[in-house]
């Protein structure tokens, strides 16, 4: 196991380096103990690959075996059929390709675990469930005939069971999530039974793991921030901290900057650990993770563009300020933004960059707002 783990952490880092200009802030406020949960925001799906290299290195994990990190990861990863279903925009005979690869038995081996919901499932775990069942019993019109439409436009057999729909043609409808409001066919009711049992199960474990003295990885947000906001928190979190009973809470914030020249820049930001809190556990981390939020040059620039035109002298300026009041809070930035030649340069790419990259300046600037818990 530990050589596929290092092995994981090399490739991980590869790739994001390859990626991204990737900068590690505060290194050294980074501790592995045991007992400890580590939080960290949500902005990208490539936020994992981004985070763990940054942790190996800073916890030095290739010399210390115990404990390895262990990681919370949504549960549809363990299905087959994942990297066919999950992604948007993939080519129908990509999608095909991709149905067989099944990597569930092998998260376990690098200390991944499943996290799911009572209260949602995805169409491939209701059929997985039932693949016997009629889809006219199991699914309304609306939710079965985007199924119906696909079959016609391809030229395959109308789907009746649902295990018609199985293959990686109808994957990326497999992997549409629902409510048990909205997903509520009288064929269901043992779905949702062994939907609660498994979240209960997977819930269980986690707890089992930090009382052990795990150090467990956790996105509290559950997925990407939509619109660069830091929050809300999933529902969970704090049960999960007043049952595990961790030692330490170790915040991280993530941040990408992609107002610049060449490739997009990407920061890992470590707060050192704290006590975890003992009451209004879900507003003390929030308040963590967005302290632990980075300041990047392309927020400072996205928030005063939103505002309205603005010279490059005013924005060298207030990047100036925006760098001491995050010294003064005790937030991570750039530190190369301190030096005045490099912060000019910087300043001109980023503006050069926003002229192409208007869908950015919204996010960037919810995003400073939001990590000061301000409106924009």
């Amino acid at each position: 196991m530990g050589l596929l783990y290092d092995a994981v952490a090399v490739g991980m880092g590869a790739y994001t380096r390859t990626a991204f200009s990737v900068r590690t802030l505060r290194p050294e406020a980074f501790r592995a103990e045991p007992g400890t949960i580590i939080v960290s925001t949500h902005r990208r799906e490539t936020d994992v690959p981004l985070l763990c290299p940054s942790m190996y290195r800073a916890g030095r994990l290739w010399a210390k075996r115990s404990p390895r990190i262990s990681f919370v990861a949504r549960h549809d990863m363990f299905q087959r059929g994942f990297f066919a279903g999950f992604p948007s925009g993939l080519h129908p005979r990509l999608r095909r390709a991709l149905w067989g690869i099944d990597i569930g038995g092998y998260l376990p081996d690098v200390q991944v675990h499943p996290i799911r919901s009572a209260a949602s499932v995805t169409l491939a775990e209701v059929f997985d469930a039932v693949p016997e069942a009629s889809l006219d019993e199991l699914l309304s019109d609306d939710v079965a005939s985007p199924f119906r439409a696909r079959a016609l436009r391809l030229g395959l057999r109308r789907p009746e069971r649902a295990a018609d729909v199985l293959v990686g043609d109808y994957a990326d409808l497999l992997w549409r999530s629902f409510t048990r409001e909205t997903l509520a066919g009288p064929g269901l009711e043992e779905v949702w039974r062994l939907q609660a049992a498994r979240a209960t199960e997977d819930f269980r474990r986690l707890v089992g793991l930090v009382r052990d003295g795990a150090v467990l990885v956790v996105f509290p947000e559950g997925k990407p921030s939509p619109d660069g906001s830091i929050g809300p928190l999933r529902s969970g979190l704090g049960a999960l901290v007043r049952r595990s009973r961790p030692r330490w809470i170790q915040p991280v914030g993530l941040a990408y900057d992609p107002l610049t020249r060449g490739r997009p820049r990407a920061y890992v930001s470590f707060l050192a650990p704290v006590p975890a809190p003992d009451e209004d556990v879900e507003e003390a981390i929030l308040g963590l993770l967005r302290l632990a939020t980075p300041l990047t040059l392309g927020q400072v620039v996205a928030r005063r563009l939103v505002r309205g035109p603005v010279s490059a002298r005013e924005l060298e300026q207030e990047v100036e300020r925006e760098l001491v009041a995050a010294r003064a809070e005790g937030r991570n930035a750039d530190p190369a933004l301190a030096e005045p030649g490099t912060r000019r340069r910087r300043v001109a790419d980023a503006l050069a960059a926003a002229r192409s990259r208007r869908a950015d300046l919204d996010y960037l600037a919810r995003e400073h707002a939001s990590a000061r818990g301000e409106s924009l």
